[in-house]
């Protein structure tokens, strides 16, 4: 797995600041490949909060609280969130929690 103890810290309290402490968070994607090189930080993070407004706003929050943190500073971010209790689904809802890896 291609991130930092600092990095994994910084996200997971970002994301419980934003989402809920009820927050589950993966790292997904090419950077829990250690013989890859370069890549984006690609995260899928399911909460509890139900409002889409709230979600998107959050969301929005999020990226901006990583990209200016110390550790996450010009990276490339990929944020995938989704309700807890919804019904909807989609492939790379299952795929990043199959070969993700839960922080």
């Amino acid at each position: 797995m291609r991130i930092t103890p600092h990095q994994i810290e910084t996200v997971k309290k970002l994301v419980h600041c934003h989402f809920g402490e009820d927050s589950d968070i993966w790292l997904f994607g090419s950077r829990v490949d250690d013989s890859k090189k370069g890549g984006d930080y690609d995260f899928f993070i399911e909460t509890s909060l139900k409002q889409p407004d709230a979600i998107i706003e959050q969301k929005i929050a999020l990226l901006g609280d990583l990209q200016t943190s110390a550790y996450f500073e010009d990276e490339k971010i990929d944020l995938i969130v989704r309700r807890r209790d919804s019904n909807f689904d989609i492939p790379i809802y299952s795929i990043a929690k199959k070969e993700g890896i839960r922080l």
